[in-house]
Protein backbone atom coordinates (compact mmCIF):
# COMPACT_ATOMS: atom_id res chain seq x y z
CA UNK A 1 0.00 0.00 0.00
CA UNK A 2 1.37 3.37 -1.21
CA UNK A 3 1.45 5.95 1.53
CA UNK A 4 1.39 9.79 1.24
CA UNK A 5 4.31 10.58 3.40
CA UNK A 6 3.96 14.56 2.45
CA UNK A 7 0.46 14.59 4.62
CA UNK A 8 1.91 13.35 8.24
CA UNK A 9 3.04 16.82 8.95
CA UNK A 10 -0.46 17.81 8.48
CA UNK A 11 -1.67 14.95 11.26
CA UNK A 12 0.78 15.88 13.40
CA UNK A 13 -0.39 19.45 13.88
CA UNK A 14 -4.05 18.45 13.63
CA UNK A 15 -3.32 16.06 16.62
CA UNK A 16 -1.52 18.64 18.55
CA UNK A 17 -4.14 21.21 18.02
CA UNK A 18 -6.78 18.48 19.07
CA UNK A 19 -4.82 17.64 22.34
CA UNK A 20 -3.64 20.73 23.12
CA UNK A 21 0.16 19.20 22.77
CA UNK A 22 1.77 16.05 24.15
CA UNK A 23 1.05 17.34 27.81
CA UNK A 24 -2.45 16.86 27.48
CA UNK A 25 -2.86 13.85 24.93
CA UNK A 26 -4.12 10.29 25.53
CA UNK A 27 -1.34 7.78 26.50
CA UNK A 28 -0.80 5.48 23.28
CA UNK A 29 -0.80 1.99 23.92
CA UNK A 30 1.99 0.50 25.65
CA UNK A 31 0.46 -3.17 27.29
CA UNK A 32 1.18 -5.87 25.20
CA UNK A 33 -1.41 -8.94 26.44
CA UNK A 34 0.23 -11.55 23.67
CA UNK A 35 3.44 -14.23 23.77
CA UNK A 36 6.74 -12.44 24.18
CA UNK A 37 8.73 -11.96 21.46
CA UNK A 38 11.29 -13.79 21.07
CA UNK A 39 13.87 -11.79 18.57
CA UNK A 40 13.33 -8.02 18.65
CA UNK A 41 14.98 -5.33 16.22
CA UNK A 42 15.55 -2.41 16.52
CA UNK A 43 16.65 -0.29 13.72
CA UNK A 44 17.57 3.19 14.07
CA UNK A 45 18.61 5.74 10.63
CA UNK A 46 20.53 8.12 12.46
CA UNK A 47 19.03 11.61 11.39
CA UNK A 48 16.29 10.23 9.27
CA UNK A 49 13.53 12.45 8.78
CA UNK A 50 10.44 11.63 6.51
CA UNK A 51 11.48 13.83 3.63
CA UNK A 52 14.88 11.39 3.81
CA UNK A 53 13.36 8.48 3.03
CA UNK A 54 10.41 10.06 0.82
CA UNK A 55 13.48 11.73 -1.70
CA UNK A 56 14.80 7.98 -1.49
CA UNK A 57 11.60 6.38 -2.74
CA UNK A 58 11.23 9.32 -5.25
CA UNK A 59 14.69 9.20 -6.23
CA UNK A 60 14.41 5.24 -6.68
CA UNK A 61 11.03 5.80 -8.87
CA UNK A 62 12.56 8.66 -11.05
CA UNK A 63 15.06 6.30 -11.76
CA UNK A 64 12.71 3.31 -12.54
CA UNK A 65 9.41 4.88 -14.09
CA UNK A 66 8.09 8.02 -16.18
CA UNK A 67 5.15 8.51 -13.76
CA UNK A 68 5.16 10.07 -11.09
CA UNK A 69 5.64 7.63 -7.40
CA UNK A 70 7.30 6.25 -4.30
CA UNK A 71 8.90 3.13 -4.85
CA UNK A 72 8.75 1.01 -1.74
CA UNK A 73 11.81 1.00 0.58
CA UNK A 74 12.25 -2.14 2.94
CA UNK A 75 10.34 -1.04 6.12
CA UNK A 76 7.54 1.90 4.62
CA UNK A 77 5.27 -1.16 3.38
CA UNK A 78 5.34 -2.62 7.27
CA UNK A 79 1.76 -3.18 8.08
CA UNK A 80 2.48 -0.81 11.14
CA UNK A 81 3.42 2.93 11.40
CA UNK A 82 3.23 6.50 13.56
CA UNK A 83 5.43 8.70 14.49
CA UNK A 84 7.34 10.33 17.11
CA UNK A 85 8.01 12.82 19.07
CA UNK A 86 11.66 14.03 20.12
CA UNK A 87 12.20 16.72 22.21
CA UNK A 88 14.37 16.25 25.35
CA UNK A 89 14.75 17.38 28.84
CA UNK A 90 16.39 20.34 28.33
CA UNK A 91 15.59 21.25 24.57
CA UNK A 92 13.08 21.05 22.00
CA UNK A 93 15.58 19.57 19.45
CA UNK A 94 17.53 16.67 20.73
CA UNK A 95 20.80 15.06 20.36
CA UNK A 96 21.82 11.58 19.76
CA UNK A 97 22.88 10.95 23.00
CA UNK A 98 19.64 12.27 24.81
CA UNK A 99 17.33 11.00 22.00
CA UNK A 100 18.84 7.10 22.71
CA UNK A 101 18.45 7.48 26.71
CA UNK A 102 15.02 7.89 25.94
CA UNK A 103 14.34 5.27 23.91
CA UNK A 104 16.15 2.47 25.01
CA UNK A 105 15.36 3.70 28.87
CA UNK A 106 12.21 5.80 28.98
CA UNK A 107 13.66 8.79 30.27
CA UNK A 108 14.36 12.11 29.29
CA UNK A 109 18.24 13.48 30.17
CA UNK A 110 19.95 16.49 28.67
CA UNK A 111 21.76 16.82 25.41
CA UNK A 112 24.54 15.06 25.66
CA UNK A 113 24.71 12.82 28.27
CA UNK A 114 24.08 9.04 27.91
CA UNK A 115 21.47 6.94 30.32
CA UNK A 116 21.77 8.97 33.40
CA UNK A 117 19.33 11.30 34.62
CA UNK A 118 19.37 14.87 34.85
CA UNK A 119 21.46 14.80 37.40
CA UNK A 120 24.21 13.43 35.27
CA UNK A 121 25.33 10.96 38.19
CA UNK A 122 21.96 8.58 38.39
CA UNK A 123 22.28 5.69 35.84
CA UNK A 124 19.94 4.20 33.90
CA UNK A 125 19.19 0.39 33.11
CA UNK A 126 18.07 0.04 28.83
CA UNK A 127 16.52 -2.57 27.55
CA UNK A 128 19.61 -4.44 25.88
CA UNK A 129 21.07 -4.70 29.28
CA UNK A 130 17.08 -5.88 30.07
CA UNK A 131 17.02 -8.38 27.73
CA UNK A 132 21.03 -9.73 28.62
CA UNK A 133 20.01 -9.82 32.09
CA UNK A 134 16.67 -12.04 31.08
CA UNK A 135 19.17 -14.42 29.27
CA UNK A 136 18.49 -12.94 25.97
CA UNK A 137 21.54 -12.42 23.42
CA UNK A 138 22.43 -8.73 22.42
CA UNK A 139 24.18 -7.59 19.89
CA UNK A 140 24.72 -3.93 17.81
CA UNK A 141 25.83 -3.22 14.49
CA UNK A 142 26.52 0.47 13.01
CA UNK A 143 28.12 2.37 10.45
CA UNK A 144 29.56 4.51 12.76
CA UNK A 145 32.21 3.71 15.66
CA UNK A 146 30.94 1.71 18.22
CA UNK A 147 31.63 4.02 20.98
CA UNK A 148 29.33 6.58 19.51
CA UNK A 149 26.29 7.80 20.96
CA UNK A 150 23.14 5.59 19.60
CA UNK A 151 25.39 2.11 20.13
CA UNK A 152 26.37 3.53 23.28
CA UNK A 153 22.78 3.99 24.07
CA UNK A 154 23.10 0.07 24.82
CA UNK A 155 25.53 -0.44 26.96
CA UNK A 156 27.33 3.12 28.41
CA UNK A 157 26.11 5.46 31.51
CA UNK A 158 28.67 8.33 31.08
CA UNK A 159 27.41 12.21 31.79
CA UNK A 160 29.01 12.92 28.44
CA UNK A 161 28.67 10.93 24.74
CA UNK A 162 32.12 12.22 24.48
CA UNK A 163 33.81 10.08 26.93
CA UNK A 164 35.03 7.82 24.45
CA UNK A 165 37.59 5.19 26.32
CA UNK A 166 35.65 5.33 28.67
CA UNK A 167 32.45 4.38 26.79
CA UNK A 168 34.53 1.73 25.05
CA UNK A 169 35.54 0.35 28.70
CA UNK A 170 31.72 -0.37 29.61
CA UNK A 171 31.39 -1.96 26.17
CA UNK A 172 34.29 -4.66 27.20
CA UNK A 173 32.40 -5.16 30.35
CA UNK A 174 29.03 -5.77 28.55
CA UNK A 175 29.15 -8.95 27.87
CA UNK A 176 26.98 -8.20 25.38
CA UNK A 177 27.64 -11.12 22.21
CA UNK A 178 28.28 -8.88 18.98
CA UNK A 179 29.32 -5.47 17.84
CA UNK A 180 29.95 -5.09 14.60
CA UNK A 181 30.89 -2.18 12.06
CA UNK A 182 32.77 0.75 12.82
CA UNK A 183 35.48 1.07 15.44
CA UNK A 184 36.81 3.00 18.28
CA UNK A 185 37.50 6.64 18.54
CA UNK A 186 40.39 6.59 21.71
CA UNK A 187 41.11 2.68 21.95
CA UNK A 188 43.96 3.83 23.74
CA UNK A 189 42.10 7.20 25.65
CA UNK A 190 42.22 11.11 24.67
CA UNK A 191 46.04 10.83 25.15
CA UNK A 192 46.98 7.45 23.64
CA UNK A 193 47.98 6.11 27.06
CA UNK A 194 45.68 3.43 28.15
CA UNK A 195 45.02 -0.08 27.71
CA UNK A 196 44.40 -1.12 24.75
CA UNK A 197 40.65 -1.41 23.65
CA UNK A 198 40.81 -4.26 21.75
CA UNK A 199 43.41 -6.29 24.20
CA UNK A 200 40.35 -6.06 26.93
CA UNK A 201 38.05 -6.84 24.99
CA UNK A 202 40.58 -10.22 24.25
CA UNK A 203 40.49 -10.73 27.81
CA UNK A 204 37.03 -10.61 28.67
CA UNK A 205 36.37 -13.51 26.02
CA UNK A 206 35.71 -11.58 22.52
CA UNK A 207 37.21 -12.44 19.27
CA UNK A 208 38.15 -9.48 17.45
CA UNK A 209 38.48 -9.48 14.35
CA UNK A 210 39.22 -6.54 11.37
CA UNK A 211 39.44 -7.68 8.11
CA UNK A 212 36.76 -9.68 5.65
CA UNK A 213 38.29 -13.35 6.13
CA UNK A 214 38.24 -12.89 9.46
CA UNK A 215 34.43 -11.64 9.49
CA UNK A 216 33.70 -14.65 6.94
CA UNK A 217 34.78 -17.26 8.98
CA UNK A 218 32.76 -15.96 12.06
CA UNK A 219 30.23 -18.66 13.42
CA UNK A 220 28.02 -19.23 16.28
CA UNK A 221 31.00 -21.18 17.75
CA UNK A 222 33.11 -17.84 17.86
CA UNK A 223 31.50 -16.86 20.97
CA UNK A 224 31.30 -13.16 21.67
CA UNK A 225 32.49 -11.19 19.48
CA UNK A 226 33.63 -7.60 17.78
CA UNK A 227 33.85 -7.49 14.02
CA UNK A 228 35.49 -4.00 13.02
CA UNK A 229 35.21 -3.07 9.24
CA UNK A 230 38.51 -3.16 7.50
CA UNK A 231 38.16 -0.06 5.81
CA UNK A 232 37.46 3.16 8.39
CA UNK A 233 37.00 6.81 7.84
CA UNK A 234 39.27 9.00 10.23
CA UNK A 235 36.42 9.07 12.93
CA UNK A 236 36.52 5.06 12.77
CA UNK A 237 33.18 4.64 10.48
CA UNK A 238 32.87 2.99 7.59
CA UNK A 239 32.66 4.50 4.33
CA UNK A 240 29.73 6.45 3.14
CA UNK A 241 27.33 4.34 0.46
CA UNK A 242 28.20 6.26 -2.22
CA UNK A 243 32.05 5.73 -1.55
CA UNK A 244 32.22 1.69 -0.73
CA UNK A 245 33.98 -0.48 -2.96
CA UNK A 246 31.46 -3.09 -4.46
CA UNK A 247 34.17 -5.75 -2.38
CA UNK A 248 33.59 -3.76 0.99
CA UNK A 249 31.43 -5.00 3.66
CA UNK A 250 28.33 -3.49 3.98
CA UNK A 251 25.46 -2.40 6.62
CA UNK A 252 23.73 -5.80 5.43
CA UNK A 253 26.92 -7.58 5.94
CA UNK A 254 27.39 -6.37 9.08
CA UNK A 255 23.41 -7.38 9.70
CA UNK A 256 23.29 -10.38 8.50
CA UNK A 257 26.37 -12.01 10.30
CA UNK A 258 24.95 -10.67 13.41
CA UNK A 259 21.56 -13.00 13.22
CA UNK A 260 23.77 -15.59 12.37
CA UNK A 261 25.50 -15.42 15.59
CA UNK A 262 22.90 -13.85 17.85
CA UNK A 263 20.42 -16.94 17.02
CA UNK A 264 19.56 -19.13 19.76
CA UNK A 265 16.96 -20.89 21.40
CA UNK A 266 16.42 -17.92 24.31
CA UNK A 267 16.11 -15.28 21.68
CA UNK A 268 18.04 -11.81 20.97
CA UNK A 269 17.81 -8.30 20.73
CA UNK A 270 19.85 -5.87 18.35
CA UNK A 271 20.09 -2.54 17.37
CA UNK A 272 21.36 -1.68 13.81
CA UNK A 273 21.96 2.15 13.62
CA UNK A 274 22.31 3.82 9.78
CA UNK A 275 24.63 6.39 11.12
CA UNK A 276 26.00 8.20 8.62
CA UNK A 277 22.52 9.42 7.13
CA UNK A 278 22.66 11.90 9.86
CA UNK A 279 26.26 12.54 8.93
CA UNK A 280 25.65 13.31 5.42
CA UNK A 281 22.32 15.28 6.22
CA UNK A 282 24.33 17.55 8.88
CA UNK A 283 26.49 18.25 5.12
CA UNK A 284 23.10 18.66 3.71
CA UNK A 285 24.51 16.16 1.02
CA UNK A 286 20.94 14.78 -0.74
CA UNK A 287 22.89 12.04 -3.30
CA UNK A 288 24.77 10.73 -0.21
CA UNK A 289 21.69 10.49 2.58
CA UNK A 290 20.01 8.78 -0.11
CA UNK A 291 22.37 5.95 -1.11
CA UNK A 292 23.06 5.46 3.10
CA UNK A 293 19.02 5.28 3.18
CA UNK A 294 19.41 2.33 0.53
CA UNK A 295 21.96 1.01 2.20
CA UNK A 296 19.50 1.08 5.89
CA UNK A 297 16.83 -0.30 3.67
CA UNK A 298 19.07 -2.99 2.66
CA UNK A 299 19.92 -4.09 6.39
CA UNK A 300 16.67 -4.20 7.17
CA UNK A 301 16.04 -6.25 4.54
CA UNK A 302 17.87 -9.31 5.87
CA UNK A 303 15.82 -9.06 9.22
CA UNK A 304 12.44 -9.19 6.97
CA UNK A 305 14.42 -12.61 5.86
CA UNK A 306 14.30 -13.93 9.66
CA UNK A 307 11.43 -12.59 10.39
CA UNK A 308 9.85 -14.55 7.29
CA UNK A 309 11.08 -17.28 9.06
CA UNK A 310 9.61 -16.35 12.85
CA UNK A 311 6.68 -14.33 12.15
CA UNK A 312 5.52 -15.39 15.21
CA UNK A 313 8.16 -14.88 17.15
CA UNK A 314 9.68 -11.75 15.80
CA UNK A 315 9.40 -7.95 15.80
CA UNK A 316 11.22 -5.46 14.16
CA UNK A 317 11.03 -1.86 14.90
CA UNK A 318 12.45 1.20 12.29
CA UNK A 319 12.81 4.61 13.63
CA UNK A 320 14.98 7.50 14.05
CA UNK A 321 16.44 9.51 17.07
CA UNK A 322 15.84 13.25 14.80
CA UNK A 323 15.62 14.28 11.99
CA UNK A 324 18.98 15.97 11.14
CA UNK A 325 19.31 19.59 8.52
CA UNK A 326 15.36 20.26 7.76
CA UNK A 327 15.30 18.55 4.71
CA UNK A 328 12.37 19.98 2.36
CA UNK A 329 11.30 17.94 -0.87
CA UNK A 330 10.74 21.69 -2.28
CA UNK A 331 12.77 24.35 -3.85
CA UNK A 332 11.51 28.07 -5.06
CA UNK A 333 13.20 27.85 -8.26
CA UNK A 334 11.77 24.72 -9.75
CA UNK A 335 7.93 25.50 -8.31
CA UNK A 336 6.09 22.39 -8.00
CA UNK A 337 8.54 20.35 -9.84
CA UNK A 338 10.95 17.55 -8.31
CA UNK A 339 13.85 15.89 -10.34
CA UNK A 340 15.72 13.54 -7.76
CA UNK A 341 16.96 11.72 -10.91
CA UNK A 342 19.60 14.78 -11.26
CA UNK A 343 21.26 13.22 -7.84
CA UNK A 344 22.16 10.27 -9.77
CA UNK A 345 25.04 12.56 -11.39
CA UNK A 346 26.69 12.50 -8.04
CA UNK A 347 29.49 10.06 -7.51
CA UNK A 348 31.02 10.49 -4.45
CA UNK A 349 30.45 12.05 -1.25
CA UNK A 350 31.11 15.55 0.39
CA UNK A 351 33.66 13.95 2.29
CA UNK A 352 35.74 12.53 -0.80
CA UNK A 353 35.14 15.52 -2.80
CA UNK A 354 36.36 18.04 -0.13
CA UNK A 355 39.67 15.80 -0.13
CA UNK A 356 39.94 16.70 -3.84
CA UNK A 357 39.34 20.61 -3.01
CA UNK A 358 42.02 19.82 -0.05
CA UNK A 359 44.78 18.29 -2.39
CA UNK A 360 44.38 21.23 -4.84
CA UNK A 361 44.76 24.17 -2.40
CA UNK A 362 47.91 22.04 -0.80
CA UNK A 363 49.37 22.04 -4.63
CA UNK A 364 48.22 25.24 -6.24
CA UNK A 365 49.03 28.98 -4.70
CA UNK A 366 46.35 30.95 -3.94
CA UNK A 367 47.08 33.45 -6.53
CA UNK A 368 47.06 30.40 -9.06
CA UNK A 369 43.87 29.18 -7.84
CA UNK A 370 41.02 29.03 -11.33
CA UNK A 371 37.61 27.55 -10.99
CA UNK A 372 38.03 25.93 -14.13
CA UNK A 373 40.82 23.58 -13.25
CA UNK A 374 37.96 21.92 -11.63
CA UNK A 375 35.09 21.72 -14.46
CA UNK A 376 36.44 18.40 -15.32
CA UNK A 377 35.71 16.88 -11.83
CA UNK A 378 32.88 19.45 -11.25
CA UNK A 379 31.28 17.51 -14.49
CA UNK A 380 32.18 13.48 -13.61
CA UNK A 381 31.25 14.01 -10.10
CA UNK A 382 27.98 16.35 -10.01
CA UNK A 383 26.87 16.30 -13.32
CA UNK A 384 27.11 20.29 -13.62
CA UNK A 385 27.30 22.40 -17.00
CA UNK A 386 28.99 25.42 -17.49
CA UNK A 387 27.49 25.80 -20.94
CA UNK A 388 28.87 29.02 -22.97
CA UNK A 389 25.72 31.63 -23.75
CA UNK A 390 25.19 30.79 -27.04
CA UNK A 391 25.12 27.36 -26.90
CA UNK A 392 22.76 27.93 -23.96
CA UNK A 393 20.38 30.23 -25.81
CA UNK A 394 20.25 27.17 -28.50
CA UNK A 395 19.28 24.59 -25.85
CA UNK A 396 16.76 26.90 -24.55
CA UNK A 397 15.03 27.65 -28.00
CA UNK A 398 14.95 23.27 -28.17
CA UNK A 399 13.90 23.37 -24.92
CA UNK A 400 11.05 25.25 -25.87
CA UNK A 401 9.94 22.88 -28.81
CA UNK A 402 10.02 20.45 -26.15
CA UNK A 403 13.54 18.35 -26.90
CA UNK A 404 13.74 16.68 -23.58
CA UNK A 405 17.43 16.20 -23.99
CA UNK A 406 17.61 20.20 -24.03
CA UNK A 407 15.97 20.36 -21.37
CA UNK A 408 17.51 17.49 -19.25
CA UNK A 409 21.11 19.60 -20.16
CA UNK A 410 19.51 23.03 -18.82
CA UNK A 411 18.57 21.52 -15.43
CA UNK A 412 22.16 20.70 -14.58
CA UNK A 413 23.62 24.11 -16.06
CA UNK A 414 24.78 26.70 -14.01
CA UNK A 415 23.53 30.24 -14.28
CA UNK A 416 25.93 33.20 -13.75
CA UNK A 417 24.38 33.79 -9.93
CA UNK A 418 25.60 29.88 -9.23
CA UNK A 419 28.98 30.84 -10.69
CA UNK A 420 29.88 33.47 -8.75
CA UNK A 421 28.80 31.31 -5.91
CA UNK A 422 31.10 28.97 -6.40
CA UNK A 423 33.87 31.32 -7.45
CA UNK A 424 33.56 32.61 -3.76
CA UNK A 425 33.53 29.51 -2.53
CA UNK A 426 36.45 28.19 -3.70
CA UNK A 427 38.31 31.11 -2.48
CA UNK A 428 37.49 30.39 0.95
CA UNK A 429 38.39 27.13 0.42
CA UNK A 430 42.02 27.94 -0.53
CA UNK A 431 42.40 29.84 2.54
CA UNK A 432 41.51 26.57 4.70
CA UNK A 433 38.27 28.76 5.64
CA UNK A 434 35.13 26.55 6.94
CA UNK A 435 33.06 29.42 8.37
CA UNK A 436 29.36 28.26 9.82
CA UNK A 437 27.85 29.68 6.70
CA UNK A 438 29.08 26.50 5.14
CA UNK A 439 28.33 24.51 8.64
CA UNK A 440 32.14 24.13 8.80
CA UNK A 441 32.67 22.04 5.73
CA UNK A 442 34.56 23.02 2.64
CA UNK A 443 32.99 25.82 0.78
CA UNK A 444 33.56 24.39 -2.58
CA UNK A 445 32.18 21.52 -1.83
CA UNK A 446 28.82 22.72 -0.09
CA UNK A 447 28.55 25.01 -2.26
CA UNK A 448 28.12 22.11 -5.16
CA UNK A 449 25.54 19.84 -3.07
CA UNK A 450 23.96 23.01 -3.00
CA UNK A 451 23.42 23.50 -6.23
CA UNK A 452 23.21 19.90 -7.44
CA UNK A 453 20.06 19.81 -4.86
CA UNK A 454 18.20 22.90 -5.63
CA UNK A 455 18.47 22.19 -9.31
CA UNK A 456 16.42 19.04 -8.06
CA UNK A 457 13.98 20.86 -6.25
CA UNK A 458 15.14 19.84 -2.92
CA UNK A 459 16.27 22.39 0.28
CA UNK A 460 18.02 22.16 3.27
CA UNK A 461 17.30 24.96 6.63
CA UNK A 462 20.21 23.75 8.73
CA UNK A 463 23.51 21.88 9.34
CA UNK A 464 22.34 20.97 12.91
CA UNK A 465 19.27 18.86 13.89
CA UNK A 466 15.18 19.65 13.99
CA UNK A 467 12.50 19.19 16.38
CA UNK A 468 10.36 17.56 13.82
CA UNK A 469 8.92 14.12 15.00
CA UNK A 470 9.91 11.34 13.09
CA UNK A 471 8.41 8.30 11.58
CA UNK A 472 7.96 4.62 13.39
CA UNK A 473 7.43 1.37 11.21
CA UNK A 474 6.77 -1.94 13.05
CA UNK A 475 5.86 -5.38 11.73
CA UNK A 476 5.61 -8.79 14.20
CA UNK A 477 4.77 -9.28 17.74
CA UNK A 478 3.27 -6.43 19.07
CA UNK A 479 3.54 -4.47 15.92
CA UNK A 480 -0.11 -2.80 16.58
CA UNK A 481 1.36 -0.71 19.77
CA UNK A 482 3.63 1.36 16.99
CA UNK A 483 0.38 2.46 15.45
CA UNK A 484 -0.12 5.80 16.92
CA UNK A 485 1.86 9.71 17.21
CA UNK A 486 3.66 9.62 20.74
CA UNK A 487 6.86 10.17 23.03
CA UNK A 488 10.39 8.50 22.01
CA UNK A 489 9.83 6.98 25.56
CA UNK A 490 7.21 5.06 25.22
CA UNK A 491 9.51 2.78 22.63
CA UNK A 492 11.20 1.59 25.66
CA UNK A 493 7.91 0.95 27.47
CA UNK A 494 6.31 -0.71 24.42
CA UNK A 495 9.54 -2.70 23.86
CA UNK A 496 9.69 -3.87 27.72
CA UNK A 497 6.14 -4.81 27.40
CA UNK A 498 6.74 -6.82 24.04
CA UNK A 499 9.36 -8.97 25.17
CA UNK A 500 8.24 -9.43 28.45
CA UNK A 501 11.45 -7.54 30.29
CA UNK A 502 11.45 -6.92 34.28
CA UNK A 503 12.21 -3.36 34.13
CA UNK A 504 14.96 -1.93 36.82
CA UNK A 505 14.39 1.99 36.92
CA UNK A 506 18.14 2.93 37.45
CA UNK A 507 21.68 1.09 38.50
Amino acid sequence: MKRSWWILPLIVALLFSLSGGRAGAQESLSEYNGEPAKYVFLFIGDGMGIDHFSVTQDYLNALEEKNVGLKELSFTSFPTAGLVSTFDYGSYITDSASAITAILTGEKTYSGVLNMLPDKSTPLVSVAEMAKEAGMKVGMVTSVSLDHATPAGCYAHQASRNNFYEIAIEATQSNFDYFGGGGFLQPRGKNDDQRDIFEIFAENGYTVVRNREGFEKLAPQSGKVVAINAVLDEDQAMPYEIDREENDLSLADFTRKGIELLDNPEGFFMLVEGGKIDWAAHANDAATVIHDVLAFSKAIEEAIKFYQQHPEETLIVVTADHETGGLTLGYAATAYSLYPEILQNQKMSFLEFSKVVEQYSQNTPQEKANLSDFWLQIEENFGLLDIPAPEKAELEEKAKNGDAEAQAKLRVALTDYEREELEKALAMSMQGEAPQSYGGYDPLTVTLTQILNQKAGLSWTTFSHTGAPVAIFAQGVGAELFDDYFDNTEIFTKLVSIMSLETVSVQ
